[in-house]
C-alpha cells in the first residue's frame, strides 16, 4: 500500500496541467511572473526605415537560431530574477556660474569627499585651482591647499576621461574633517554640474523596484531609503523623475512611509520606438546623528515593453532525432518581427531532487498571427538526469524592440516521449 501511494504522488505532479509526452499546456502563472493579459500593436518597429540616417538603422536577423549547453546540477539559479539595487554615497547639483562665484553649500557627512565640476554647456574656459576657495568650518583655503588629489581638464583628458573644458575633481584632505562646505569659483562661466562623492560615509540611500521588467500598462514600485551603517535612518524629503531611453523624463510624487522611507509607483505612459532602460532617478534629503543635512541621489533601472506577443495555444514534446528533446511552444504575435524563447530543463537527478541541466534559447523572424518557436536540449546535455521533467525562467522575448513580453517560473512538467 505504502509503494502504490507513493508511486501515484509520482505520477499525478508529473501530469499535473502538462503531459507525459505529445501535446502539454503551459502551468498556471505564479506570483511574480509576467504573462500579457491584452495584446497591443507597436506603433512603429524598433528598425532602420527609408527616413532613417544609414547610421542609425538596426539589423535584425532573419535566420533562425537554436542553441543549447548544460548546467551543473548545483549551479545557485534564481527563480526569479532580482531587481538592480546600489547603494548611493553621491549626490549632483546643477549650478550656474553666478552661484558658484558666490559660493555654493555642500553638505559633507565625512572626511575624504570628492567633488567633481563639469561644464554643462560646454563653454569654452578654465577653472584655476589657485583662485577657487573652500571654506569649511573654521577653515577658508585655495583649492590646490584644500586637495589631497587634483585633476584638471588636461589631466582628465589625458587619462581617458572624456571630460569637457572648465572640468576638475578635487580630493579633499582628511584632516579638513565634514560639515558644511562653501565651494567658491570667482572665475566660473556658463553652467555646471556639480557632483559629490563620499567614498568614507556611512550614509547610504538605496533605491529598490519590486521588479525589473514590465509591460505597457503596468508600474514598477520604487522604495527609497536611508541607512547608516546598518543601521535605517528617516529620510526628510525626497523627489526624482522617470527618464524614458530617449531622454524624456516625467515627474514623480515620491510619498513618505511611516518608517521614514519613501516609495513611488512609476507608470510609462508610452513607449517609443528607441529602446533601453527605463529609469528612476531619486534625489534625497536626510540628517545625521548631529542634524546635518545628507543629500544623497541615487538611480533604479527597469526594462518596459509593448506587449505584442505571448505564449498560447497547445505545445508539443517530441524526441529529436539526436535523442534529444524538443519542446514546442505557440507564439500569437500582433507584429512580424523576430522573437526569441528561452528556459532551463530540470530534471529528476542522482539524489532524487529536482535539478538544473541544461538551458536551451530559440530565435526565428515570425509573421503575424499564430508561430512556432522550438527549445532543443542536447541529449549529451540530459545526461544525470531523469524523468520527470520541469521547465523553469520560461521567457518569451521581442528581440527586434528589446523587450522581455512574458516570463513564467515554472511553465510545464511532463515526462519526455
Amino acid at each position: 500500500m505504502k509503494l502504490r501511494i507513493i508511486v501515484g504522488a509520482v505520477l499525478a505532479t508529473c501530469t499535473t496541467a502538462s503531459a507525459l509526452a505529445g501535446t502539454f499546456a503551459l502551468l498556471p502563472p505564479q506570483s511574480g511572473d509576467m504573462v500579457p493579459s491584452l495584446l497591443l500593436t507597436r506603433a512603429a518597429a524598433p528598425v532602420g526605415t527609408a527616413t532613417m540616417p544609414a547610421s542609425n538603422h538596426v539589423h535584425v536577423e532573419r535566420n533562425p537560431l537554436s542553441v543549447s549547453w548544460a548546467l551543473s546540477n548545483d549551479a545557485p539559479l534564481q527563480a526569479q530574477p532580482q531587481p538592480f539595487a546600489r547603494d548611493s554615497r553621491e549626490y549632483w547639483m546643477d549650478v550656474a556660474a553666478s552661484d558658484l562665484q558666490k559660493g555654493i553649500q555642500l553638505p559633507l557627512s565625512a572626511p575624504g569627499a570628492i567633488i567633481r565640476l563639469s561644464s554643462s554647456d560646454h563653454l569654452q574656459g578654465t577653472l584655476q585651482a589657485s583662485s577657487m576657495h573652500i571654506q569649511l568650518g573654521q577653515q577658508s583655503l585655495t583649492v590646490d591647499h584644500a586637495a589631497n588629489q587634483l585633476a584638471d581638464t588636461a589631466s582628465l583628458q589625458a587619462a581617458g576621461m572624456a571630460a569637457p573644458a572648465a572640468s576638475m575633481v578635487i580630493k579633499l584632505r582628511p584632516e579638513l574633517g565634514a560639515g558644511i562646505a562653501t565651494l567658491q569659483a570667482p572665475a566660473a562661466s556658463g553652467r555646471y554640474v556639480v557632483h559629490v562623492f563620499e567614498p568614507e560615509s556611512p550614509y547610504t540611500v538605496t533605491a529598490l523596484a519590486d521588479r525589473d521588467d514590465l509591460l505597457l500598462g503596468n508600474h514598477v514600485h520604487v522604495h527609497v531609503a536611508m541607512h547608516d551603517a546598518d543601521q535605517a535612518v528617516p529620510l526628510v524629503a525626497a523627489g526624482g523623475f522617470l527618464r524614458a531611453p530617449d531622454g524624456s523624463t516625467t515627474l514623480l510624487d515620491f510619498q513618505r512611509q511611516t518608517d521614514g522611507s519613501f516609495s513611488v509607483d512609476a507608470q510609462p505612459k508610452a513607449i517609443s520606438s528607441t529602446p533601453g532602460l527605463w529609469e528612476v532617478h531619486s534625489f534625497t534629503v536626510g540628517t545625521d546623528a548631529n542634524g546635518q543635512e545628507v543629500r544623497r541621489d541615487t538611480t533604479t533601472v527597469f526594462a518596459a515593453a509593448v506587449p505584442d506577443a505571448r505564449l498560447g495555444g497547445a505545445g508539443k514534446i517530441t524526441r529529436a532525432v539526436d535523442q534529444g528533446i524538443d519542446i514546442s511552444l505557440g507564439v500569437l504575435a500582433q507584429n512580424p518581427s523576430r522573437y526569441a524563447v528561452s528556459a532551463v530543463l530540470y530534471g529528476r537527478g542522482a539524489k532524487g531532487v529536482m535539478v538544473p541541466a541544461a538551458y536551451a534559447q530559440s530565435a526565428a523572424w515570425l509573421p503575424a498571427g499564430n508561430g512556432q518557436l522550438v527549445l532543443h536540449y542536447d541529449p549529451a546535455n540530459l545526461r544525470g538526469i531523469g524523468a520527470p521533467y520541469e521547465l523553469h525562467d520560461l521567457r518569451l522575448q521581442d528581440q527586434a524592440a528589446i523587450g522581455l513580453l512574458e516570463r513564467r517560473t515554472l511553465a510545464i512538467r511532463f515526462i519526455a516521449p
